[in-house]
């Protein structure tokens, strides 16, 4: 309750803020993207990890406002970075609650006009599980924010139980293949069987397939020999902030196509 009632004030107070984790090729090894994650510094408790308190803000309603701010703090970083000469695709964790309602099209919009980032520039993320939720409505709102020109990704794809014939009706652009899978690929086969079939299935319906959780060389080349298309990890690089991302792009010199590309 404590929690809830000092979450309710956190954006007022400037509390909340982004870190930016990049998203690589994992042919060329080039970075391509970034995702937006949120993060909440509590004046008392120090940094709060997303675990904790966004199911604090699903629960109450809150995740309904500081969802739409994160969206136009992303594109507005984004469009900065744009400006700055890094071609970088941004993509946004949506919560199940944002995806209940129609305010989440709206939201979207509002984000992509204040701004001006191409709607091409952004993917809207949403888990396995939340879409498997209400199928119906889901479709409805997936297609609707497909419409805005925007890119849709299925986050955490392989623990949320959906039939490949419910898969062909929400319009995705890519699926991101859980953590839980990449970290067993070395000393499982059925892991490696899996991430192989879930590539396939991707590359059958024309959808990108990223790889989470990407930790060491060898998880890397395995998906590599996979034509696993993008992956992101501790391997790579761990959430940044701003100034600690652009220090980064500098370092590894990686000025890459657009994940919007």
């Amino acid at each position: 309750l404590v929690l809830e009632m000092d979450l309710a004030e956190a954006l007022d107070k400037d509390e909340l803020f982004l870190v930016y984790q990049p998203t690589f090729n994992l042919q060329t090894e080039e970075i391509v993207g970034v995702e937006a994650l949120l993060r909440w510094a509590h004046p008392t408790r120090g940094t709060i990890p997303p675990d904790e308190f966004i199911p604090v803000g699903e629960r109450s309603g809150l995740i309904i406002p500081i969802g739409r701010w994160v969206l136009v703090e992303a594109c507005r970083q984004a469009v900065i970075w744009h400006d700055e000469g890094y071609d970088l695709g941004i993509a946004v964790n949506v919560s199940a609650r944002q995806l209940d309602s129609d305010d989440l099209i709206k939201d979207v919009r509002d984000a992509l006009q204040r701004s001006g980032l191409e709607p091409g520039s952004l993917t809207i993320e949403v888990t396995e599980t939340t879409i498997m939720h209400d199928t119906e409505a889901t479709a409805t709102r997936l297609h609707r924010l497909k419409d805005l020109g925007v890119r849709i990704a299925i986050d955490d794809f392989g623990t949320g139980y959906s039939s490949l014939a419910y898969l062909r009706r929400f319009p995705a652009d890519a699926l991101k293949i859980d953590r839980s899978f990449i970290s067993e690929i070395a000393n499982s086969e059925e892991s490696t069987a899996l991430i192989h079939t879930l590539v396939q299935l991707g590359r059958t319906l024309n959808i990108e397939t990223l790889a989470e959780g990407i930790e060491d060389r060898v998880q890397l080349e395995a998906l590599q020999r996979e034509h696993c298309d993008h992956g992101q990890g501790f391997l790579f690089s761990r959430p940044l902030s701003v100034d600690a991302l652009e220090e980064f792009l500098g370092t590894v010199d990686s000025q890459a196509p657009s994940a919007a590309s």
